[in-house]
């Protein structure tokens, strides 16, 4: 992986700021831990199963 230059961190650093926003989740240790073992699994990102299952979610109960 190539490292980021100055400039690209900071494009990188307000386009993050401008076009995302941070939701702060809490659940206890086990579940995080089966979260954590199931992505590893499938190679997920947490954040993105995340994102996925809520949008699921959403879809199916509107």
């Amino acid at each position: 992986m190539l490292a980021l230059s100055d400039a690209q961190r900071k494009a990188n650093d307000k386009y993050i700021k401008n076009n995302y926003k941070q939701v702060k989740l809490s659940m206890p240790k086990e579940e995080a831990e089966t979260l954590d073992n199931y992505c590893t699994a499938k190679n997920c990102s947490k954040a993105g199963f995340i994102r996925q299952a809520i949008k699921e979610k959403m879809e199916r109960e509107p």
